[in-house]
């Protein structure tokens, strides 16, 4: 039986002291139920099956509300309710144009009488309305499976769904029907990136070199954990060609706030935290604030704007200790020329 097991915060440190990877449980194991829904929910949160989710394909004629092969985008929200006692799943289908194709939402609970997850799912496929509900068949460490009664179209027939963890943040999801006419919609989500919807565009990722005076000075931004955050290393390039390391960089989108920030350290001292006001694929605005090497207090607007291979920064309401002053070396734009991707 699969436990419930509060991983959340354990699991990944263990894989950081260890180095392990989690391995796919045997092909063939058997299917099982959870004990509660406490257990089950745990399977859910802990498998970190809640949040946000996108596909895109071709639908096919499994279903009786919605013709086959138009090319479709998806997107769903996972969560529990407030009282932590509900499953619930909001989705939506829209064509290439953008046009609703199908909405609807899908709420699992916990039957005391039978002793499993059962659901209920309804919603409308252009204009028409369709209802389903269905029990849980079983579960194991890489999937769930859901029989369920459909009726739409004036047809009722029912379905297998199959929710497989193919990655941290990829779940493959196949919905059949149980006769095995009509062909299966099988459905490869990967989680919502919320940091580069929030980037429109915008990528500086590469290794960008600026010439001071004959000093070149290097920023080399990454693209970290799977595109949720931009890592930056800052310095100077030595006559050797190496790199003499002066600062390190985070950006990462804050759902909170619902804005894109960034945090820097220098090798002295100096700290800055920004946060992005104005952003699209060819501009940069960020507002900064922050301490330098000496402890005094500093702020300042940079806005970068990229053209080609070269990005031009300026300065602009700088100021230190509260004071206005810019100096010289930000009363000129910076322009940064790309020397590899």
């Amino acid at each position: 039986m699969p436990r419930a097991r509060n991983r959340s915060f354990i699991v990944p440190v263990m894989l950081l002291l260890m180095g392990v990877l989690i391995s796919p449980p045997a092909s063939g194991k058997e299917l099982e139920k959870p004990a509660s829904w406490d257990e089950f929910a745990a399977y859910v949160v802990d498998g970190g099956d809640l949040g946000m989710w996108e596909s895109s394909g071709v639908t096919t004629d499994v279903w009786k509300t919605l013709p086959a092969g138009i090319k479709y985008r998806y997107r769903a929200q996972v969560s529990l309710d407030e009282s932590g006692r509900q499953l619930v799943r909001t989705f939506t289908y829209v064509d290439e144009q953008g046009k609703l194709l199908s909405s609807g939402s899908e709420t699992i609970v916990w039957d005391a009488k039978s002793g499993v997850p059962v659901k209920a799912l309804s919603g409308i496929d252009e204009g028409r309305p369709w209802s389903a509900s269905g029990r849980m068949v079983g579960l194991d460490d890489s999937k769930t499976v859901f029989s369920s009664e459909e009726t739409g179209g004036g047809k009722t027939y029912e379905l297998l769904t199959t929710v497989e963890r193919t990655g941290e943040n990829t779940r493959r999801r196949t919905v059949a029907r149980a006769d095995g006419q009509e062909t299966p919609f099988v459905q490869e989500f990967t989680r919502v990136n919320h940091f580069v919807e929030a980037l429109a565009g915008w990528d500086p990722t590469g290794t960008w070199a600026t010439d001071m005076g004959g000093v070149v000075f290097v920023n080399e931004s990454r693209w970290g954990s799977d595109r949720r955050c931009m890592t930056t290393t800052e310095g100077i390039r030595l006559p050797d060609g190496s790199l003499k390391v002066t600062g390190n960089g985070l950006m990462w989108f804050d759902p909170v706030a619902g804005v894109i920030r960034q945090r820097y350290v220098s090798n002295t001292g100096m700290m800055l935290e920004g946060e992005v006001f104005t952003i699209s694929k060819t501009r940069l605005a960020m507002r900064y604030a922050g301490v330098d090497a000496a402890g005094i207090r500093l702020a300042a607007i940079v806005t970068t704007t990229r053209k080609d291979d070269a990005l031009t920064s300026t300065f602009s309401d700088m100021t230190y200790d509260g004071k206005a002053r810019t100096p010289a070396w930000a009363r000129q734009p910076m322009v940064a020329t790309l020397e590899r991707k």
